[in-house]
């Protein structure tokens, strides 16, 4: 819907933008600093598979850039919609305790919060 008409320079400047971003939104969760570097390989290992099942079934252009680009935003918009509840366990588990076990009903809302954002940003971005 805002992207129609966008180039493939711009998408490839649109995933880069959502891959730094995830990047920064996996960072933020990383407790010790062999887990900072690897959160780095998040978007990188995203962008590696979208690549290449994308190239395996003879997908071009603006295709696979949308693909990673939508998981990439999703991932950031419910790293910041879950923000206090994942603050919280990281505390815990720098303090070396266990993590809060998570409920059926917190499982069947991030799921629906999961689908709910997916459907929200690829009709705003598709």
């Amino acid at each position: 819907m805002l992207t129609p008409d966008m180039s493939v320079t711009q998408w490839w400047v649109f995933a880069v933008v959502s891959g730094v971003a995830l990047a920064l939104a996996a960072q933020s969760l990383a407790a010790t600093t062999a887990q900072r570097v690897s959160s780095v390989l998040v978007p990188l290992a995203g962008a590696v598979a979208v690549v290449g099942q994308s190239a395996a079934r003879g997908y071009e252009g603006k295709q696979p850039l949308f693909l990673f680009t939508l998981v990439a935003l999703v991932l950031v918009i419910l790293r910041l919609v879950y923000g206090r509840y994942l603050a919280r366990q990281m505390a815990l588990y720098r303090a070396g305790e266990s993590a809060d076990e998570v409920t059926k009903g917190q499982l069947a809302v991030f799921l629906l919060a999961f689908v709910a954002t997916a459907v929200l940003v690829a009709f705003l971005i598709g």
